[in-house]
C-alpha cells in the first residue's frame, strides 16, 4: 500500500507539468473517436475530469451531439459503491460532496442496461497491461468486476508505465489510449 501511495503522490507531480497538455487531451481524445469500440458503442459511460486529468468534456459533448447515451458516475457511499447516471447535457451536472462534478440524481436516471456500451476510466497512471493506478477508493475496481463491454484508459505518454503495482482485486482495462498511441490489451477490445 505504502509504495502505491508514493507512486500517487510521484504520478500527480508528474502529471501537473505534462507539456502542451491541451495538444495532448485532444490528441487522445482524436485516437478515441477514431476507436471502433467507441463508434459502435451507443452508450458511454465516462468519468467527469478533475483539471489535471485528461479533459473529457469535449468527449461528452461529442457522444451528445452524436445520439449516443452519456452517462457518468455518481459514487453512493464511501464504501467503493458506484452508479452511473444517464446526462442529457453538461447542465445536469453539479458539485459533489467531494468539490467533484456529479450527475444530479434528481434530474438523471440511473443506468441499468450496460449493453452495447465502453466505460472510459480515470486513472492517475496505467501499466502496458491495461492495470492502473487509480485515486485508491476502489471505486473502478469494484464496477470492473462486474461490468463486462469494452474498458478503456486514457493516459499521457509520459505516465505509461511498464508495470504498476496491483493486488487481487485490481482489473485492467482491455484499451489504453495516449496521445501517440491504442494499445490493445490481453482482452482486446470487447462490446456488449
Amino acid at each position: 500500500m505504502q509504495i502505491k501511495n508514493e507512486l500517487r503522490k510521484t504520478a500527480r507531480r508528474k502529471r501537473m507539468i505534462i507539456p502542451n497538455k491541451k495538444l495532448n487531451d485532444m490528441q487522445i481524445q482524436n485516437n478515441l473517436l477514431g476507436l471502433d469500440e467507441y463508434k459502435t458503442a451507443k452508450t458511454i459511460l465516462i468519468y467527469l475530469s478533475l483539471d489535471d486529468e485528461i479533459k473529457t468534456d469535449e468527449i461528452i459533448k461529442n457522444a451528445l451531439k452524436s445520439g449516443k447515451r452519456v452517462a457518468v458516475p455518481y459514487c453512493r457511499d464511501k464504501n467503493g459503491n458506484m452508479d452511473f447516471y444517464i446526462i442529457g447535457a453538461v447542465d445536469n451536472l453539479k458539485i459533489g460532496a467531494f468539490g467533484i462534478r456529479e450527475p444530479d440524481i434528481n434530474k438523471c436516471k440511473r443506468l441499468d442496461n450496460f449493453e452495447n456500451s465502453v466505460i472510459i476510466v480515470p486513472a492517475l497512471m496505467f501499466d502496458k497491461s491495461g492495470y492502473r493506478l487509480g485515486y485508491g477508493g476502489g471505486y473502478y475496481d469494484r464496477f470492473l468486476s462486474r461490468y463486462s463491454s469494452a474498458s478503456i484508459g486514457l493516459c499521457y505518454d509520459e505516465l505509461l508505465a511498464d508495470e504498476v503495482p496491483r493486488d487481487e482485486f485490481d482489473k485492467s482495462v482491455d484499451i489504453i489510449i495516449t496521445q501517440s498511441s491504442v494499445i490493445k490489451g490481453k482482452n482486446g477490445g470487447k462490446n456488449g
